[in-house]
């Protein structure tokens, strides 16, 4: 086991930009509309997803909101070391703030999960 104390960190950058391009994929979109769509540059997008930039706290905020308008929810960490994307085929289901959809009953949506693991 390494002793570098950044290790972690970069694991998690890893996993936080690999579960983006996976999530991009998911939803068939290119790194142009996701920038659009998440309100940030597409050379920020390029460069974050080719590991050149350290992405800020703001645009993953944007980053996330943007996916998960279009239907995909990350679990990082989950399994432990990976991440898990769910797509919702039909977008994600409003929910209130007991955890249940809003306009209809919980299992009426579709949905399709991935996990992946990073090692």
């Amino acid at each position: 086991m390494s002793s570098d104390p950044s290790e972690p960190f970069v694991s998690q950058e890893i996993r936080i930009i690999s579960s983006i391009k996976s999530a991009r994929a998911a939803l068939g979109w290119t790194q142009p509309e996701l920038a659009q769509r998440a309100g940030i540059s597409k050379v920020a997008l390029a460069r974050l997803e080719a590991g050149l930039a350290s992405p800020r706290l703001s645009t993953l905020t944007k980053i996330k909101a943007a996916l998960e308008a279009g239907g995909v929810r990350i679990a990082d960490d989950y399994p432990p070391g990976g991440y898990t994307l769910t797509v919702f085929t039909e977008g994600l289901v409003p929910q209130r703030a007991d955890g249940k959809a809003v306009g209809g009953p919980e299992g009426s949506k579709s949905e399709k999960k991935a996990s992946k693991t990073n090692r």
